[in-house]
């Protein structure tokens, strides 16, 4: 009775082990869980990297649990699909993972995959699962489509780059006209009270020239007397005593 109760503990315990490990191979490595289903019979969780490079590669973990007896896979078929330019779908890599294979109840396979990404591809990657399996009088396929690794884009991060670079250009380029600006503004002040000053001094010259015109008349006028004077007097007749 007691090695009884015994293995129905270290059972147990080994169920609810197996159970969790889809949920714990989840939060381990660089990799991330992008689907998780439950049907009748079993249960799948899907990781893949998070993201890639164009031209670089990818992994795809499809993780599947049996949670019936006996359960018989007659297809697992893995595919996944990219977007030339973000835009034209294309498949990246179609994968037979499981054929005629049989699980025993909570056995866990997880096969992975790599995916080779062109150098035109970016943007998010699309799986689907085609899976036909039974077990006892239960037969069903199964067709699931879920979103994966996002593609790094290189061209949109180029013109990212630009933009900040030309952002930063015109932001130095405004400054320096702003700069220019305050600096012209000066120049015209100063030339404005140049040409205030050039103006006074107009003027004066004007004063000047009336002056000199005005002495010179008086000094002809002045020469014109005393000469005028001095012949009246050399002119005077002589007396004689």
């Amino acid at each position: 009775m007691r090695y009884s109760n015994l293995s129905v503990v270290v059972f147990v315990t080994l169920s609810l082990v197996l159970a969790c490990a889809p949920t714990v191979r989840g939060q381990t490595g660089a990799m991330e869980k992008f689907f998780s289903a439950e049907y009748a019979g079993v249960s799948i969780n899907v990781y893949a990297s998070p993201k890639t490079d164009p031209g670089g590669t990818m992994t795809v973990e499809v993780m599947i649990n049996a949670t019936a007896e006996r359960v018989r896979i007659e297809y697992l078929n893995v595919s996944v699909y990219g977007f030339i330019n973000g835009t034209e779908q294309i498949l990246l890599n179609h994968t037979n993972v499981m054929s005629n294979e049989t699980l025993q109840f909570h056995q866990t396979t997880a096969p992975n995959i790599t995916v080779i990404v062109p150098t035109d591809v970016w943007g998010i990657t699309y799986g689907q699962i085609l899976l036909r399996y039974s077990f006892g009088d239960y037969s069903t396929e199964r067709g699931p489509g879920f979103p994966l690794t996002t593609v790094r884009n290189a061209y949109l991060e180029d013109l990212e780059s630009q933009f900040r670079s030309l952002k930063q250009s015109h932001s130095l380029l405004s400054e320096s006209f702003r700069n220019l600006t305050i600096e012209f503004d000066r120049l015209n002040q100063s030339y404005t009270e140049l040409q205030g000053n050039y103006s006074q001094l107009q003027g004066r010259i004007g004063d000047l020239d009336s002056t000199r015109t005005v002495a010179v008349i008086l000094t002809i006028t002045t020469v014109f007397f005393v000469a005028t004077t001095f012949y009246l007097v050399m002119r005077r007749p002589k007396e004689y005593w």
